[in-house]
């Protein structure tokens, strides 16, 4: 590691939603310059890789390929550091990562849930994709859906509240 300062590329390799695996590549070091970070993403696009990151001096940037339609907004640092993380209800289901919520198993399907609608525990409620990968999200016990925080199809950060079961 020079100047304390790296790039790191991952390969990920999809075979379908169902089975996708992934694994890290030896990382690429180099010093952090703008020739640098534009050699790396290049080196990356020859090399197929669907996600290439960078650090330096405590900071990181993660670019993915096809991570989306429109790009979240940037928070300004000072911001980020002086909000409190808001604790998440003690009956929310959370989302345990970044994605878009589906609450139907397909497009102009039934709902998976509904409010008012009994689930039991480990009993799929929606689905978060990231990077075309499908993660069902099970109720975490058994209970009524209380409210659905989400709207079908919304970007979704991990730790946002989806959903309440009482």
């Amino acid at each position: 590691m020079r100047n304390g300062s790296d790039i790191i590329a991952k390969r990920r390799c999809y075979q379908s939603h169902e089975n996708a695996t992934s694994h890290r590549d030896d990382a690429l070091r180099m010093p952090i310059t703008i020739d640098s970070i534009i050699s790396g993403m290049e080196w990356a696009a020859e090399n197929h890789l669907a996600e290439f990151a960078f650090s330096a001096e405590g900071h990181r940037i993660t670019i993915r390929r096809g991570a989306g339609d429109a790009p979240l907004p940037a928070q300004p640092a000072i911001e980020a550091a002086q909000a409190a993380p808001a604790e998440p209800e003690a009956d929310a289901v959370t989302a345990p990562l970044a994605g878009l919520c589906h609450l139907r198993p397909e497009s102009g399907g039934t709902a998976f849930v509904e409010v008012g609608a009994r689930v039991e525990a480990g009993q799929t409620i929606c689905v978060i994709e990231a990077m075309k990968m499908m993660t069902a999200i099970p109720a975490p016990q058994a209970g009524t859906v209380e409210a659905i925080m989400v709207g079908d199809g919304a970007t979704v950060e991990a730790g946002a509240p989806l959903m309440r079961i009482r």
